[in-house]
């Protein structure tokens, strides 16, 4: 009888400890898109958002940008944002990284996928209201 118990007792504490692993994986999942798609969906938005006096968006927008960058073009990418943010000349830093980085986005990397965090989406998800 005791046997039994404790087995039920087990098998429980491990089922919950499962269930709670579950669930905190699920909130730290990240939304897969590719730049492309972030761009036209949040940052165009958050362009016209700001020219309408609320950078908040694009400002948040830059500050999470390097981190979509393959590797090697990530100091790059940090170094036309926080120029963007430092002179509020957001358009110019889109030029800026087209100018460097879109022709060849646009050949290799358009469908490459890119993992934002759920939080930020949530945020940027504001701009559509």
């Amino acid at each position: 009888m005791k046997k039994i118990i404790y087995i039920s007792m087990i098998s429980s504490i491990t089922l919950s400890v499962l269930i709670n692993l579950t669930l905190s994986a699920q909130s730290e999942r990240k939304i897969e898109t590719t730049v492309h798609d972030f761009m036209e969906d949040y940052t165009k938005p958050a362009i016209k958002a700001a020219k309408k006096g609320k950078p908040e968006y694009i400002e948040k927008i830059l500050t999470a940008i390097p981190s979509f960058a393959l590797e090697e073009q990530k100091a790059k990418w940090t170094e036309i944002s926080q120029e963007a943010l430092k002179t509020k000349n957001y358009e110019q830093s889109c030029k800026s990284c087209h100018k460097e980085f879109k022709k060849e986005y646009k050949k290799t990397y358009r469908k490459r996928p890119i993992q934002v965090s759920p939080e930020l989406i949530s945020y940027l998800k504001e701009l559509k209201k």
